[in-house]
Order: structure tokens, then C-alpha cells, then sequence
């Protein structure tokens, strides 16, 4: 990436400072009175006009190019960097909002949207009759002569999940034995993330993690798919579980029992070596400890996210959807501007100097553990071995040009994040049906958000296309030159018509969307404020008999320098219409500071696994992320170097 050339200096603009509420609900504008509902095409402005003294200015920002850079003096600052473990305690000024901003937002919504959709998932709702149903299934054809069937294991499910079935005496120990062998593995069974708010949650967590265990006994595996066939009600959910399943996540890591279904179908009986009731998915990084390491032992320093960081840059990992993807597929592909910015459209309007793009590379680390965080319980966890203006004389008015960006310049990461909340949508709406998602609701730790499911992700799913059509606009470029091939052949998987104005979005137009984004106040929005921090196991090290995780230990503030690397062509009218020119009129082009929110992460191995309420704790009491990482038992804390090149990966899709 070339290096940002000085800026000029410039006036600051006053920073606003937002009234708080804690007991605010999130709230994201919907309505805006002085424009119609109607979506007609949009026509992007690329022209900013202002006026100073009576002088009309105009910007055409056709041309325009900005530069990202951190000052030279924050760059040198030693030490560590404070640690807050809220948004809302940094209390940044900045009115540009970060892209951590938005993703903490998301991170909050997709949590809520988890948890309720868990609960309906294992309950039923609208179409799908739910994971209760099947075990109560299974464990009713005991009595119709199906002793084959894993009764122990379908009991202590039962129990774990708040089914109602008491054991016989004759399976009571081995029910036993199953359970406490369960709730004895942490790694398994330990509740993380939303699995802590509530004991339903609880309770989902473990029956499914019990369930996510391979079967090898053929006979089982075909009795379990027999009563399936038998019961058409039970293989219509179990099929619509696992569809559930594998969009909201990815594909399936473990065969499951819809082969053998398909395989009596044909009048025969195919069992592989082992399948799983409710299998766990696969993960681009699951699979990147697996193929980097397999059954070698894992070296002393290994990264696991900067080994992914790297082979996205090399284009040896391929992130684009197909259409096996999930959703967690999709948010993971959503993150690939940050650790590549030059290859996205937007790169021709920008440049980034070095720190900058480290600070992007943080936040792609940040995001993707949180957002695993949010899929724990499906997602398989691997087991692998500027320089100075020249004076003039002073004019009669000075016109400032200052850089504009309503947020971080990461359109891609918007207009990706927005489609993965299309793509989720349409996925419940399947499963559930429309009327039975606008009766669900969000969930949140103190309990539902007084809207409809159906409804919130649209806004959200409009907070984020606005996010792009307005930092799109800031940059002088048309939102469709923001749209690549590769996010375009991810529309049509979805089926979504991305040149069609309310396609994608809140459905009520770009320009809607951008003006709603613009009104958004992120410090007003309890999501934004909540805490994050949290600890998510990615792979668990045999050899050393440690447990590899990410950590996210909460958030650092830093001070980041927009100029302008090529100017936009400014034109200047007296207020009597004229075209006014220097000396009556003096047009500088200055820079913004902007105080933006980075996430502070580390991947480091674990004796045990630590829920969000007791590594909070510990970052409370510790405070500095070399003394938490000390405390964690980490060896230094520090994120490995690659690994050399006899770790070679082969291209792939991902």
C-alpha cells in the first residue's frame, strides 16, 4: 500500500458529545419525515456544497482521494495502551464511527438473535416442531420395538435438556455415567457466551453437545434413521434442524443420519463409520489448524489467526461464498477487506499507511473471535497435534476543505456484513415460517427486545447498507462501484438483486438507508455500550493437554489522521453568483483527527476454558493485557511469527 503523503494541517471540528442512557434500548432510525417511503432510483451526489460567509462552496468529489494514517507522536507512544472494557467507557468523541462500533452492534444483535432462535429451534416454532420433539420421538419407539436405538444416550440428552423422560432402572447408571462423563470435559460442556444467560440456554448447550458426539455402532445409527422413515412429522424436523444447523453455521463437520435415511429409501442399509445425531459444523480456521498441522505437534508459538490472516492475503485461503456457506461463513468473508484492503473497490479512493493497516488487521482478529463466541456451541472445535501551508497574506475568506467520513472507510466489510443479515433472514424465514418469526424476539441478557425478529434484522440489516451507501458517498464513489464481482456472485447465491434500488438493506432505498445510517447516534445504542469481553476455544492441543482460545480482552482507543491524498476540485460562488477566485477567497485543505475504538485480542493456550463473567473478573482485577495474559497463564503473550515454509497449504476454497 503506498504511504500516505503529509497532510496539511487544518482546523478541527467541534466534536458533539452524545447525551447517555444506559436504559436506553438499541434504536437504529427508521423513519425520516422530510422524505418519501417511496424507493426511487438512486442517484449518488458527488458534490458537497457548503456555504462560509455567503459564499457557496462546491466539492466534486469525483476525483477525490483520502488517506488513513496514524499520527507520528501516537505512533512512538510507549507502554500499553488503556484498556476499557466497554465502548461506552472509552467514551471516544470521534463523530466518525468505527467500524468496531458496528461490529460491536452486530455482535450484540447476532448474539440475541442466536439465543431466540436456539430456544425456538429446540421448542418448535411455526414449521419446525423442534429438538424436543425428535428425542421424545426416538425415546417413544422404545416401546414400539426399537431396542437397537442409543436409549442411554437419548435419556441423559433428555435429562440434560429439560426433556421429561425418567430413566428405566436398567439404563439409570449408564444415563448416569454418560452425564457425568459429559459435564466432567469442560471443553464440552462448559456453557460460553449466550449459553451463561439463561437455563434453558444452559440446557440446549450440553443436550447438543452431547448429541454432537459420532456413533460407530451400525445398528443404532440405522435405528435411529428407521424411526426417522417411519415418522414422516420426525424426518421432515430432524431434516429441518440440520438445514437450520449448517445456514446459520456451515457444513457439516460429521456425517449425519440423512444418508442412511436415503439409503432405506433405495431399499438398502449404508452406514458409514460413524455419524452424529446433531453434528457439529465446520470453520475456515477449524479447518486451517487441520490441514497446517494435522497429526504433527503443534510448534511452540503457533498462531492459528495470523496463519489465517496470512493465507487470506496470499489468496491461498478463498473466503468467497458457495452455496454449501453459512452464515458464520459469510460473516468470516465479510472480514476479508480488513486483513486485504488493496484488493477491495473502494482501494482506488484511499490509501493506508503501515500502522493503519495494522490497526485493520487487529480488528479482523477482534471481529472473528467474537464472532465465533456467538457460534460456540455448533462450531467443531479441531483436536490437531504532512507538510506545512507556504504563508500568504490573509484573505477576505477562507474557505476549509476537510476530509468527511461518516464512519471507517471499510465499504466492503458494510456491504458483506448487510447480505450476511439478508442471507439469515431468509434462512428463518424458511425454517419457521415469516408468521412465526414476527412472533420471536431477540433476546438480550436481561430478557426480549420488544420487536420483532423479522423487523430488527432489517434495520440492522439497514444499519449496514447505509453504513456503505454513506462512506461510498463520502468517498465520491457510486455504491454499485463499491459492489465487486465476488460480492455480486454472493448476491445471486442469496438472491439478492444488488443493482436494484431496496433490494438489499431495510427494502426502502440507498438513500433511505444512508440518512438513517447518518442519524444513527452509536453511543445511544445500549448494544454499542454492553461488554464483549469473552474467551472461545479454537482447537485443543492433545500433546500438551491445553486448550487453545481466542480472548477478547475489550477495547483500546486510537488516534487516527484522515487527509487528503488527492484533493477534490473545489469551486467557490460570491453571494452574488459569480465564481469568486484568490486572493477574495483562500481554499485550504486540511485533515481530521478521529479517536476510533480497536479491539484487543490474543490467542493463547488454557488450562480451562473461563465463561464471560469470570474472565471479566480477571481483566477487571489485572487490567493491562500483558498482566491478563500473565494471569491466563499465557507464556509472554505474545502473537507467534508464521510459521515457516514447511507448513505449506495447497489453494483451496475455504
Amino acid at each position: 500500500m503506498p504511504p500516505c503523503p503529509a497532510a496539511t494541517d487544518g482546523p478541527s471540528r467541534p466534536e458533539t458529545t452524545a447525551t447517555e442512557d444506559p436504559s436506553r434500548p438499541a434504536a437504529i432510525p427508521t423513519e425520516d419525515p422530510s422524505r418519501p417511503e417511496a424507493t426511487a432510483p438512486f442517484a449518488p451526489s458527488r458534490t458537497r456544497t457548503w456555504r462560509v460567509q455567503g459564499y457557496r462552496v462546491e466539492a466534486d468529489l469525483s476525483c477525490q482521494a483520502l488517506c488513513l494514517s496514524v499520527p507520528a507522536e501516537y505512533e512512538a507512544e510507549e507502554g500499553e495502551p488503556e484498556i476499557f472494557p466497554t465502548l461506552r467507557a472509552a467514551r471516544l468523541p470521534s463523530r466518525m464511527v468505527s467500524a468496531a462500533m458496528l461490529a460491536q452492534k452486530a455482535k450484540q444483535f447476532d448474539d440475541g438473535l442466536i439465543a431466540a432462535v436456539e430456544l425456538a429451534a429446540q421448542q418448535g416454532a411455526g414449521r419446525l416442531r423442534g429438538k424436543a420433539y425428535l428425542i421424545e420421538t426416538w425415546l417413544a419407539s422404545l416401546a414400539h420395538g426399537s431396542p437397537a436405538i442409543p436409549a442411554a444416550l437419548l435419556l441423559s440428552a433428555a435429562r440434560l435438556g429439560g426433556v421429561a423422560r425418567a430413566a428405566p432402572p436398567a439404563l439409570a447408571a449408564d444415563v448416569a455415567r454418560l452425564t457425568d462423563e459429559l459435564l466432567a470435559d469442560e471443553l464440552r460442556s462448559k456453557p460460553l457466551g449466550i449459553y451463561t444467560w439463561s437455563e434453558p440456554l444452559r440446557r440446549v448447550f450440553q443436550q447438543d453437545r452431547l448429541l454432537q458426539a459420532p456413533l460407530r455402532d451400525p445398528g443404532q445409527i440405522e435405528a435411529l434413521a428407521r424411526v426417522l422413515r417411519e415418522e414422516a412429522a420426525a424426518r421432515t424436523t430432524y431434516e429441518g434442524v440440520l438445514a437450520l444447523a449448517s445456514r446459520l453455521t456451515g457444513a457439516l463437520d460429521t456425517p449425519d443420519l440423512t444418508s442412511v435415511l436415503r439409503s432405506l429409501d433405495r431399499g438398502q442399509v449404508e452406514v458409514g463409520r460413524a455419524h452424529a445425531i446433531f453434528p457439529p459444523s465446520r470453520s475456515v480456521e477449524a479447518d486451517l489448524s487441520m490441514r497446517l498441522l494435522g497429526d504433527r505437534s503443534i510448534p511452540e508459538g503457533f498462531d492459528l489467526i495470523g496463519e489465517l490472516a496470512a493465507r487470506i492475503r496470499d489468496g491461498s485461503v478463498d473466503l468467497r461464498p458457495t452455496a454449501a456457506s453459512g452464515w458464520y461463513d459469510l460473516q468470516t468473508w465479510a472480514l476479508e477487506p480488513l486483513v486485504a484492503p488493496e484488493r477491495s473497490p473502494e482501494a482506488s479512493r484511499l490509501s493506508f499507511e503501515r500502522r493503519y493497516g495494522e490497526l485493520l488487521l487487529e480488528l479482523f482478529k477482534g471481529i472473528l473471535a467474537l464472532t465465533r463466541e456467538t457460534h460456540v456451541k455448533q462450531l467443531a472445535v479441531p483436536f490437531p497435534g504532512c507538510a506545512q501551508p507556504a504563508l500568504r497574506r490573509q484573505p477576505s475568506v477562507v474557505i476549509d476543505v476537510l476530509p468527511e467520513l461518516s464512519a471507517e472507510p471499510t465499504v466492503s466489510y458494510f456491504l458483506r456484513r448487510a447480505l450476511g443479515y439478508r442471507f439469515v433472514r431468509r434462512t428463518l424465514e424458511g425454517t419457521f415460517g415469516e408468521e412465526a418469526l414476527a412472533r420471536i424476539e431477540r433476546l438480550t441478557p436481561e430478557g426480549p427486545v420488544e420487536l420483532p425478529l423479522s423487523e430488527e434484522i432489517a434495520q440492522v440489516e439497514g444499519l449496514f447498507f447505509g453504513a456503505a451507501a454513506a462512506v461510498a458517498s463520502d468517498l465520491g464513489m457510486s455504491l454499485d462501484e463499491a459492489m465487486d464481482p465476488a460480492f455480486r456472485d454472493a448476491c445471486a447465491l442469496v438472491g439478492v438483486l444488488p443493482d436494484q434500488d431496496g433490494s438489499l438493506g431495510s427494502g426502502r432505498g440507498r438513500e433511505h438507508d444512508a440518512q438513517a445510517f447518518r442519524r444513527w447516534i452509536a453511543r445511544d445504542d445500549r448494544d454499542v455500550g454492553r461488554d464483549a469481553r469473552m474467551m472461545v476455544p479454537v482447537f485443543h492441543d492433545l500433546e500438551r493437554q491445553k486448550t487453545k482460545a481466542w480472548v477478547f480482552l475489550g477495547w483500546s482507543a486510537q488516534r487516527v489522521l484522515v487527509s487528503f491524498r488527492t484533493p477534490p476540485v473545489v469551486r467557490v460562488f460570491a453571494p452574488d453568483g459569480r465564481e469568486a477566485s484568490p486572493p477574495e477567497v483562500d481554499v485550504r485543505f486540511g485533515a481530521l483527527t478521529h479517536d476510533l475504538a480497536y479491539p484487543v485480542m490474543a490467542e493463547i493456550y488454557v488450562d480451562r476454558l473461563l465463561d464471560r463473567d469470570e474472565l471479566r473478573a480477571l481483566c477487571d482485577e489485572h487490567r493491562t493485557r500483558s498482566a491478563i495474559l500473565a494471569a491466563l497463564g499465557d507464556r509472554g503473550g505474545r502473537s507467534a511469527q508464521r510459521l515457516g515454509a514447511g507448513l505449506e497449504m495447497p489453494r483451496r476454497r475455504a
